[in-house]
């Protein structure tokens, strides 16, 4: 059952509206305005309100521009009454957001039918929001559903890369850690090329995708740990093809998709450099998309930076000098200039990896050692 707060200070008017409600309403008769709003402010606001226009001290217009300014009150749908057969009076009353006008002296059939119309709305409108409501919260299950299908899919890819090849596995987190620091800072310098801040996250679980491709790399290649061959290079080269390419194969099946569309974009495009000489398709400058061109700085600085088994790692200077000369040349000047301003963030965030790493391997060797011969 609706409740209704009916405001009038004319007592006959008063009495003749609740008693044409209140069968089918709970009726809250106020013949005081002041007090009606003490108690909109302290107790369960109702339904309905129909307000008098013509009341002494706070008249009907002061008191819906209040029930209007206040969070609690401000969507309560309002019937003013009036004994003022003036057509100002009536327009006044809904400018102010009235949704409805009723003449006095009370037509008790007339009010009760313009009552049921306003109930009746509000019933519907209520249904709407309920349909909407449960709407959203199935669109929330799914969109919960997909990020974590995104981590799924991602945790088994890169799992399935560090088995090929445990450098690997680790260079991708390292890069996806700087890649966040990089991005992170061109999207609070405002010089993100259109990169959409809402999609920080899934950008960043995109980037651990870069490498997947090398899952179809020869194993004898992937581990070598020499120089490689002019033949061993180009099978390495293709690693960027191959995640494109299989990205690409299924992309049909999720049209539009942003996860797979900058998945695709940083595994093809994260080995091309400013100059054009980079690969697979020597695009220069801003042909190259922008995420790849962040991604190539974290990419190269992880590398640079990583002790592997045919190379000692580098310090934190070296890499940022090798990377600041690289500036036109091998990458984007705008993220060189990023790199130049968080690059301390990024030697810490290093520093804290190589913790993390080694003792994964003290534990893994640990293990190791008490497995049964």
């Amino acid at each position: 059952m609706y409740s209704i707060m009916i405001v009038d200070d004319n007592e006959t008017e008063l009495v003749i509206a609740q008693k044409t409600l209140q069968d089918n309403y709970r009726v809250i008769p106020m013949n005081n305005p002041k007090s009606a709003l003490t108690r909109l402010s302290k107790a369960t606001v109702p339904d309905m309100i129909i307000l008098d226009v013509e009341m002494p001290v706070i008249n009907g217009f002061e008191m819906m521009t209040r029930i209007r300014t206040s969070d609690k009150t401000k969507n309560v749908p309002v019937i003013f009454l009036s004994g003022n057969v003036d057509n100002a009076t009536e327009l006044e009353c809904y400018r102010l957001g009235a949704v409805d006008f009723i003449r006095k002296p009370i037509v008790p059939d007339l009010l009760k039918k313009r009552v049921e119309l306003q109930a009746e709305l509000l019933e519907y409108k209520r249904s709407i929001e309920e349909k909407t409501s449960g709407l959203q919260q199935t669109a929330n299950y799914y969109a919960e559903n997909a990020m974590r299908l995104e981590y799924f899919i991602i945790g088994i890819i890169t799992d399935l890369i560090a088995e090929k090849d445990s450098y690997t596995g680790t260079h991708n987190i390292g890069v996806s850690k700087y890649f966040e620091i990089l991005l992170r800072e061109m999207l609070v310098s405002g010089i993100n090329y259109g990169i959409d801040p809402s999609d920080f996250e899934i950008i960043i679980l995109s980037s651990r995708l870069h490498d997947m491709g090398k899952i179809g790399v020869p194993d004898y290649v992937l581990q070598k740990q020499g120089k490689y061959t002019d033949e061993e290079f180009m099978m390495m080269k293709r690693h960027t093809v191959l995640a494109a390419s299989s990205i690409q194969k299924y992309a049909y099946l999720l049209p539009n998709n942003k996860f797979l569309t900058y998945s695709y974009q940083m595994a093809r495009y994260h080995h091309e450099r400013f100059d054009g000489q980079g690969y697979p398709d020597r695009l220069p400058g801003q042909n190259i998309p922008i995420l790849a061109r962040i991604l190539a700085v974290a990419d190269v600085y992880e590398a640079l930076t990583a002790e592997r088994s045919y190379k000692k790692a580098m310090s934190h200077e070296q890499a940022y000098n090798i990377i600041t000369q690289g500036a036109g040349v091998q990458f984007d000047p705008t993220v060189v200039a990023a790199f130049q301003r968080v690059h301390e963030d990024i030697a810490q965030e290093s520093i804290k990896l190589k913790a993390q790493f080694a003792q994964f391997n003290k534990q893994a060797a640990a293990a190791q050692m008490q497995k049964p011969m």
